[in-house]
């Protein structure tokens, strides 16, 4: 029973041997490579399993892509490598954040502004009904928001609580972000 056993691991491709079986491990939660490499920052392998054609919308068990968690990561290199080979740009996680979500909570103008040049849609709410928007006037981020309203983001736009970027700003008492979200119209 043991050698069968031994056999069918072999013919797997584990790397197992005869006297210590209890090493093998197999688990059904591991992430694919893809998101190993994201996560540990390996452009180089993540290079590689781009071009030999591996999927760029994986994702982990909680939905989030390799796209997601290389701008949660604040790593644009790799971002640009997966949009550049197919990364879908308005793919969200179980929660229903988009990578432009992703980008607003991690302050990066840059991100954000990739995102937008590939297509991102600025307007995509979350589970909550929260948009990009809200979020970057609710963290009192001027530039974001400045970047997301000249995108064509709606500022009057509500969460399911009835709140929009202007009354988030307002609770933040960010003077800059209130002007902002006024000059392009929120009441």
């Amino acid at each position: 029973m043991k050698r069968l056993l031994l056999l069918g691991l072999l013919a797997l491709g584990l790397n197992v041997t005869a006297h210590a079986p209890a090493q093998a491990q197999v688990s059904l939660f591991d992430n694919p490579s893809m998101l190993k490499a994201v996560t540990s920052n390996d452009a180089k392998t993540l290079r590689m399993l781009l071009l030999k054609g591996e999927n760029p919308n994986q994702t982990d068990i909680n939905g989030k892509t390799a796209l997601l968690l290389a701008i949660g990561a604040g790593n644009s290199e790799m971002a640009r490598m997966l949009l550049d080979s197919g990364a879908n740009v308005n793919r969200t996680d179980k929660a229903g954040n988009t990578p432009l979500h992703y980008a607003v909570d991690a302050n990066d103008p840059g991100m954000l502004d990739l995102l937008l040049s590939k297509g991102a849609k600025v307007d995509q709410d979350n589970r909550e009904g929260i948009t990009p928007l809200m979020s970057a006037a609710r963290g009192g981020r001027p530039d974001l928001v400045d970047r997301l309203l000249k995108a064509g983001a709606k500022p009057d736009r509500s969460d399911f609580t009835g709140r929009t970027a202007l009354s988030w700003a307002q609770d933040g008492r960010n003077a800059r972000v209130v002007a902002l979200l006024r000059q392009a119209g929120a009441r």
